[in-house]
Order: C-alpha cells, then sequence, then structure tokens
C-alpha cells in the first residue's frame, strides 16, 4: 500500500494520540489482504477529502476512534453523516461504499 493520509506525519511534535495511532495503522496495514488494502485506501481518501474540505477536526476525532478499536466504517460513516448537508459527490460515492462494507461484514458473520 502506498503512503497516505493515514500516516502522515504531523507538523508539529508528535503526542501521545499520534503515536497510538500510528502504532494501531501500522499493525492494521501490515496484516491486510487485498480487499481490506482497499477498504483502508477509500478512509485514506475520506480523510483527505474533509481536510481538503477545511474539516482538519475530524482527522483528530478519526484517530482517537480508531486507536480506541472502534470499527472504521462505523467511523467514517458517523462522520460523514454529520456532514451530510455539505456532502459533495465525491463524499457521496464514499458513504455508499462504506454502507456496502458494512453490508458485505454483516454477511460475512453468516458464512
Amino acid at each position: 500500500m502506498e503512503t497516505n493520509i493515514l500516516l502522515k506525519p504531523t507538523k508539529r511534535k508528535s503526542s501521545v494520540l499520534d503515536k497510538a495511532y500510528s502504532k494501531h495503522i501500522d499493525a492494521i496495514l501490515k496484516n491486510i489482504n487485498d480487499e481490506e488494502e482497499g477498504r483502508w485506501e477509500i478512509y485514506g481518501a475520506i480523510i483527505q477529502q474533509l481536510i481538503d474540505d477545511g474539516k482538519e477536526s475530524y482527522y483528530k476525532e478519526i484517530k482517537y476512534r480508531l486507536s480506541d478499536g472502534e470499527n472504521p466504517n462505523k467511523v467514517m460513516l458517523d462522520i460523514i453523516e454529520r456532514e451530510s448537508d455539505s456532502i459533495d459527490g465525491l463524499l457521496f460515492f464514499f458513504k455508499k461504499r462504506i454502507e456496502e462494507y458494512l453490508e458485505e461484514d454483516f454477511f460475512k458473520k453468516f458464512h
């Protein structure tokens, strides 16, 4: 997987959160298959789009929630839904894709 926003270092000194998040993401990305890699690329694209839209504060929330072990699909969907009033076409596409991931994961529980 190429380096993306998920592993982008901050401009300031690393905080405890930054270190925990980096360690958590490194561990995940080392042990994923191609399907999961595609998902993490989408998560990175969502974060990048939020930052590009001037919503950098969500990145810190995402770091906290992912480092705490929350389901990345639910984290991303929650944030996108909070931005539903100002959602653009790209985030709408990502929202639909995340909903598909949640549905796929639900059905995998029964197979």
